[in-house]
Formats: C-alpha cells, structure tokens, sequence
C-alpha cells in the first residue's frame, strides 16, 4: 500500500477490519487564502490482500470487485462501503450490487420522468435525438442526491458546478483574488478550463428548470447549496457596503468569490437575482412551502428571498433626472477577456425586477383567502422599485437593447438579453420577441461558446411556431456533443480553441429545456402551468413526456401532429387537485387515470399571424381558480377519454 500517495496530514492504509481500508485526511489545496482544508474520507478494499492480482497458471478468466467510497463525512463513506461490501462479498459477485443499482435508476429515477420518441428507430436523426436527450438526463440525475429521506437532508450538498466535479486543468493559468496562482493539471493531453468546481448562476438557469419538472427534490436539493453559503453571501454584500445577500459570481465551497477577473468579482451582480429565479420557478412548479416555512433549513426560502430582495432595493437608485424611474449601473457584461461597466443592462434589470417580487410572490401563496392582503410595508417598497425599474426598449424598432446606450451590430460577448422570453418569462409583444431572437442570433455565430443562448433562441423560436428555427437551434446544440458517449462541451469541437469544459452540465440542462419547455409548449407561471401550441421534435409524429411534476401530480403528454393528449398518472403527498380552462371558459377537473385531448392547432392561417404564441390551455389547482377568473384565455374545443387502466408508451434509449 506504500505505493498510493495520499493527502499530508492525514493517515494512509489504515487497516479496519475484513481487509478494508481507509484513507483520511484534509484536502492539499484551497480555493483562496484563509478558507479552511476540507476533510476527505475513503474506505475500499483491496482485492487481492497483497496489492498484486494473482492469476493462476491456466486460469482463462479471473474476476476481482473494487469497491470504493468517498465522502467529507466519515460515517456517510463507511456506510456506503460497508453495504456495497456485503453485498458483493456475501455472493462473492457483483450482480446483487448492480441488480440493486439497476432496479434504482429505473423505479426513483427513469418511472418519475422522462422525455421521448414513441419509436425513434425510425430514422438515425430521430434516434440521435432520443439518445442525445437520454445522455443529458442522465448526467442532469448523476450530479445531485435524490433526497429520498429527512437523512439525506442532512448530509451538505455544495451545487454542480458548470464542470461538474473536474477540478479543471490550466486552460488560463488563473490567478486568484489574493494573488496566488491555482496550478491545475492537463487532461488527456488537452488543456482543459473547467471552472474550478465553483457554483455558478448555471445551477439555477440551467439545471434546475429541467430537474424540478421531473424530480422535485433534486430541485430543492440544488436550492439547498444556495442555503449553506447564504450567510457568506449577507458577509460579502456587507464588505461591498450593500445591504442583503450578495451571491458571489463564482463561489468556493464556504461561499467566498473566486473569480479570477476582479471587474466580473465586483460588478456581476446577477447572480443574486439568478439564485431568486432558482426559488421562484421551483415554487412555480411545486407551491412547496416548506422552503418558506419549514422549521430546518429546507425553510430559510423566504429568508433568502427578503435578504436579496433588499439587495437590489440598495443598489436601483432613482434617475438623477426627476423622473419616476430607478436604475441599475455598475453591471458587468461581456467575458472575461472583453468585459465593460454599464447601466441598465436589460437582463440583471429584470432579473432584479423578479428578485423584488419575489417574497410577494411567497406571501401569495401561504394566502388562501382572496380578500387577505398579501403585503407587508417592506414588500410595499420592494414593489416601488420594481415597478420603476427601467426595462431597455426600443420602442421604434421593436427590440430590448442589451443595457443603456446600446447600438446593435457586430458581434456579443456572452449576452444574455434572450434569455428574457426564457428562463426568465418577460411578458412582452411578440414582436419584442421574435426582433430580439433574430437581432441577437446571428451575432452569436455558430462556433462560439454559447449552447445556453441557442436552447433560448430554440425555445423562442418554438414559442413563436417557427419549426424549422426551433430545428436549426437544437442542431447548433448538438455541435457540441462529443464522440460515442456523447459529451457535452463548452465549446463545439471542430473549432480551433481549446475544449473549454469538456463535461458541461449547463449544456445538457440546456438541451433538456429546449425540448421540455420549447418543442412542449409548457410555460410555468406563478399560479398555472400555461400549454402553448407545441412543435414536434425533428423526424417524429409522435413524442412524450411522461412524469411531469406540477403541484404534487405526475402528468403524462402525448405530442402528436394533431392533438394533444393530457394525463394525470398519479400523485405524489401532498398533491393538489388540478383543472384545465379552455379559451370557451369550459373547465375540466382533472382525475388520475383520466385523459385528455386537445387539438394541437385549431388555428386557420386567416386567423392570426403565423408567429403569434397560440396559448392552448391554462392548468391550474383547483383552490387558486379565484385568483384567475380575470385571465384571457384561447383555445379549442376538447374530448375526454376515460381509460380504465394506464399503458405508458415505452421509451427506447437505445444508448
């Protein structure tokens, strides 16, 4: 054993009875000065007893189990060991342990939720997609605990980083804040960024619009590491003579900033807002108020969203023109390389604007009674401000200019102004929209580090029933996959540049929402899930996403070239009952096992502008109708099919 290094400080080899072993000890390096070692625990087993395999003369096939377990809390490695080590030893084979493992993924995981083709083997390009989709759910629920039990819980979860768990090689020798430099070895030969493991406004984006919509918890799970570094983020907002919680723009394990670039370190200021959108389209989904309310700290929500909240109260200062407007300036945009201060950047200003309103929005929910106000004196003056908060507009070409002072042409850096239709939901003329998707997309270019921007020109694109766009876009994702195990990277790998974040999980989570909340046509809104006109997904007559999670039931959607097919499968505890309203004001109440039909597109051409978003139907809890009796609706006629018994169409990955 004298020939596995192991961490200074800490013990190597120690023996533990039954020929395991331990290694334990803290971490060689940190992310910045002053942060303290992380302790690291690993119990495995040596498969011979002598650190050689023995294979004997005429022996054709030998197997030996290795069994590793790591963890930052001993107890939660040995476990896990310890359970993986009898089961494989008490057969002296590994079926029982990857029997288990099988049977996980396959009743917690893929039975909750997933998108497919009825048959994609009809076509290489649809079953390319099918397995493409396949490939990014399953690295989405590689990369966070399922959450299963109150113990689970407990244990600390520190966010995905955009590069997962790779520590990232010398791309850019980075400096650090304080000076220092962080050495950061090569990957296969290719130098390799990786954003050091730190959390990012990714998480919140990009991970988890596609996570909650099938796994709740793991929803909740990735809020969880907003929880354990907020207390950093109330320290740091003071240290920049704010007020509130300032989320870093890339945050180390104990919540510090450790952006190399000190203008993104002190004028990023989004992501704080970013973490609120993370609260906001998490309760959009689930109405779960046990993050507002709980006595743990699954319930520190409404916390964080007040102490964000007076952050950008702080930082809006009305116009020194008079007029009744409040403005944001001191924005960092751009990259690292090419970044600039400006005022009024459209994105962090409604993303502000959403952040304000947001414990509004909690107070909303813990309301039953639509005659009870749902207003405190602070959330008063949150509202002021996010009713005067400018909003960028052109409103001669149509168009939301990135911040104040803006001209249109050449290229951008890294612009996120398209993200306003989606992630963030900015209500606006569909004009706006499709003159922002075709003004900023081309200036994107093909080949550049952008996958999140194309899933939001796909999902625009899709909105505004422009098919062969919503096609084009998912195509320019797909650039980025890599080889036969279908890696995402940041940057596409036919370009001259070094592959920027080989395993980036913001990719995949991008390429989820595309289809789930693009070619679907699902909107989640505050008190109702909206249905638009959906696309069909390249090469298909017939897609599906079964296990959608809104409001505690798993809905089932079938997506065919005319109708629309809705079920409730089941439902979780606590779920709430769920009605459907039509454009007529026909509302249907929702029971499990009970399908729905729809036409997909009872528009004539005459009718409308072929790009205007058609909302279909609005679905909804059955206890908040009170709160949508003024709501315009637009929709078809329908038919209810009742079905006895449920046959869940069988999805091919064929990976």
């Amino acid at each position: 054993m004298t020939t596995l290094a192991y961490p200074t400080g800490g013990r190597a080899g120690s023996t533990i009875p039954d020929g395991k072993y331990m290694w334990e000890g803290p971490t060689k390096l940190t992310e910045k000065s002053g942060i303290s070692q992380q302790m690291v625990y690993v119990f495995f087993n040596n498969a011979s007893g002598k650190g050689l395999l023995p294979i004997k003369e005429g022996t054709t096939k030998e197997t030996f189990y290795f069994i590793t377990s790591v963890s930052t809390e001993r107890r939660l490695a040995e476990d896990a060991f310890n359970r993986a080590y009898e089961m494989v030893f008490r057969t002296n084979s590994g079926q029982l342990l990857l029997d288990e493992h099988i049977q996980a993924w396959e009743s917690e995981v893929w039975q909750n939720g997933m998108i497919g083709f009825e048959d994609p083997a009809t076509s290489d390009r649809a079953l390319d997609i099918a397995q493409n989709i396949y490939v990014s759910m399953y690295n989405l629920y590689s990369a966070v605990p399922l959450a299963l039990s109150d113990s689970d819980w407990q244990r600390r979860f520190f966010g995905v980083s955009p590069g997962g768990l790779s520590f990232g090689g010398p791309y850019r020798i980075r400096p650090l804040r304080d000076g220092s430099m962080l050495p950061r070895p090569k990957l296969g030969g290719r130098q390799d960024e990786g954003y050091g493991g730190h959390l990012m406004y990714d998480q919140e984006l990009w991970l988890l619009p596609a996570l909650t919509a099938f796994q709740p918890n793991m929803g909740k799970m990735l809020l969880s590491a907003r929880v354990r570094i907020a207390e950093k983020a109330r320290d740091n907002a003071k240290a920049n003579s704010d007020t509130g919680a300032r989320f870093p723009w890339e945050a180390a394990l104990d919540g510090s900033e450790v952006s190399p670039a000190t203008t993104f370190a002190q004028g990023a200021l989004s992501v704080s807002a970013d973490v609120a959108f993370g609260y906001r389209f998490y309760l959009q989904l689930t109405h779960d108020v046990s993050i507002i309310q709980a006595s743990d700290e699954r319930g520190r929500g409404q916390e964080i969203a007040f102490d964000v909240a007076r952050f950008w109260q702080n930082k809006a200062k009305k116009t020194s023109t008079g007029r009744n407007q409040y403005d944001i300036s001191g924005v960092t945009v751009g990259t690292e390389e090419a970044s600039q201060q400006v005022t009024n950047d459209g994105y962090t200003n409604f993303a502000a604007k959403l952040a304000l309103e947001l414990p509004e929005y909690m107070l909303k929910i813990l309301s039953t009674n639509p005659k009870a106000g749902t207003y405190n004196e602070e959330t008063r003056r949150f509202r002021e401000v996010s009713d005067y908060l400018k909003r960028p507009e052109d409103t001669s070409r149509l168009y939301h200019p990135e911040y104040d002072g803006y001209t249109s042409g050449g290229s951008i850096k890294n612009s996120r102004t398209v993200f306003l239709g989606f992630p963030l939901g900015m209500d606006m003329d569909w004009r706006y929209r499709k003159n922002d998707l075709e003004l900023y997309g081309p200036l994107l270019g093909d080949k550049g580090p952008y996958i999140t921007h194309f899933a939001a020109q796909a999902i625009g694109w899709c909105e505004l029933n422009d098919e062969r766009k919503c096609e084009d876009y998912l195509t320019k994702i797909e650039g980025h996959i890599n080889g036969p195990f279908k890696v995402f990277s940041e940057d596409p790998f036919d370009t001259n540049r070094d592959l920027n974040t080989p395993n980036y999980f913001p990719g995949y989570g991008a390429y989820v929402q595309a289809v789930l909340y693009g070619f679907s046509g699902i909107r989640p809104q505050e008190f109702e899930l909206e249905l638009y006109r959906p696309n069909l997904l390249p090469y298909s007559q017939r897609w599906n996403i079964t296990g959608f999670t809104y409001r505690g039931n798993k809905i089932n959607f079938i997506f065919t070239a005319t109708e629309i097919a809705l079920k409730i499968d089941r439902q979780l505890n606590p779920a709430e009952p769920l009605e459907l309203r039509f454009h007529n004001k026909t509302e249907v109440q929702l029971k499990v096992g009970q399908q729905i039909t729809f036409p997909r597109d009872p528009w004539t051409p005459a009718q409308s502008d072929i790009n205007i978003p058609r909302l279909l139907a609005r679905l909804y809890a059955t206890k908040d109708e009170w709160r949508l009796n003024n709501a315009p609706s637009v929709a078809p006629q329908l038919h209810i099919v009742v079905v006895a018994a449920l046959v869940l169409s069988r999805l091919y990955a064929f990976l």
